[in-house]
């Protein structure tokens, strides 16, 4: 399995981030807990 690093800085870079955790999620088949 692969890993991700990720980091994110202010309000803006928040809203990025958890826009693209939530489209890496679906496109993956991977809930909210990180189970695929």
């Amino acid at each position: 399995m692969r890993e991700i690093v990720h980091l994110q800085a202010g309000q803006c870079g928040n809203q990025i981030g958890a826009k693209f955790w939530e489209i890496i999620s679906e496109e993956h088949g991977i809930d909210s807990n990180g189970i695929y």
